[in-house]
């Protein structure tokens, strides 16, 4: 049986480690901490329309958004664990002076995706001008999510090893074995989804871009209501009001400046959210690239699968596919060119 070493517990790992399992590999993960990922703290989104995605990322992104019901439901029944999701569309909010979100809007209606527009409500504040809803979006509560991806792990019997990886040895394209700092791992094929701590491991052009984010109580809306200055998103038990978008490395504080940015920019849409009450603060790091798109790197017996940037939970079924696709059926397919690491090389 083969042996696959998964490097990296957020979502891209673990959803691929947990399809790689179900197709009969040994898998076993590796991290340095299964709380550190920054899957735990996003919004949890899946709104490529929202996004203004194009090309062949809005084509990734959508065959990724019209996975996620039954991803979901095929992780409930192998984690036993429920998720909250929530398909039911995201409204987009158009502030004033925005009205190219209008011809952005009419643009994807033009293909036939579903795209309506509506009347601001009265919760709304005079800076908005419109809602463009876009019905074929939804959200997801991440942090039940990454719970329910470690259940799978637990329940599948995958090995979870607490461990910091500090290098991969290479003889060319060939990763011989791992080193961390308690032991040495050796398998089959490798699997490094390390998000914005790639560079630790790998010359790959991905950095941390900083979002702090708040979880508040006392306030609720029906759907999540995303705009260029703040998304506010609900969930069962709480309303989550993110992020700010921070070069600061990775610098874990949260600061007074980020979080007074996260309430004025959330009463800015919404003024009477000025009754909410603080439950905590987040702090997250995503792993960004260049060109804001994803880095697929093709060894000869590793994949590096990183740079997801803002949509790394929207991408996770897709992505865990294009894995089990290229390690069951030997099948590459076109996305692992498009996001290919070459990309980068100088010509």
């Amino acid at each position: 049986m083969t042996k696959i070493i998964v490097i990296g517990s957020g979502v891209i790992g673990l959803s691929s480690a947990l399809l790689l399992s179900y197709a009969g590999f040994r898998v076993s993960v590796i991290t340095r901490n299964p709380e550190e990922a920054t899957s735990w703290v996003a919004g949890g989104m899946l709104a490529p329309f929202s996004e203004g995605l194009e090309g062949l990322l809005f084509d990734f992104s959508y065959e990724s958004l019209k996975e996620y019901p039954s991803f979901v439901s095929f992780l409930g029944d192998v984690s036993g664990q429920k998720v909250d999701l929530w398909m039911e569309g995201i409204n987009r909010v158009v502030l004033k002076g925005e009205d190219e979100l209008f011809s952005k809007a009419q643009a994807y209606a033009e293909k036939g995706y579903k795209v309506e527009l509506l009347e601001p409500s009265s919760l709304l504040s005079r800076d908005v001008q419109g809602i463009i809803h876009y019905a074929e979006e939804g959200w997801v509560d991440a942090q039940m999510l990454m719970d329910a991806l470690l259940f799978a792990v637990s329940r599948m019997g995958m090995e979870f090893t607490i461990d910091h990886i500090v290098r991969a040895h290479m003889e060319e394209e060939r990763v011989v074995y791992l080193e961390g700092l308690k032991g040495k791992y050796e398998a089959d094929f490798y699997l490094f989804c390390t998000g914005a701590w790639t560079k630790t491991l790998f010359d790959l052009p991905v950095f941390p871009i900083k979002g702090q984010a708040l979880k508040v109580k006392d306030f609720y809306v029906s759907r999540v209501h995303y705009s260029s200055v703040s998304y506010i998103i609900p969930r069962s038990r709480y309303t989550y009001i993110g992020a700010t978008s921070e070069t600061d490395g990775f610098n874990p504080d949260t600061t007074l400046e980020g979080l007074k940015n996260l309430s004025e920019n959330a009463l800015r849409i919404i003024p009477s959210m000025k009754h909410a009450r603080l439950i905590s603060t987040l702090v997250g790091f995503r792993p960004a690239s260049p060109d804001s798109m994803p880095i697929f790197k093709v060894g000869e017996n590793y994949l590096v699968l990183t740079g997801h940037h803002r949509n790394g939970i929207l991408h996770a079924p897709i992505t865990a596919k294009l894995v089990e696709s290229y390690l069951v059926r030997g099948e590459k397919t076109p996305y692992m060119d498009v996001f290919s690491a070459d990309r980068f090389k100088n010509p």
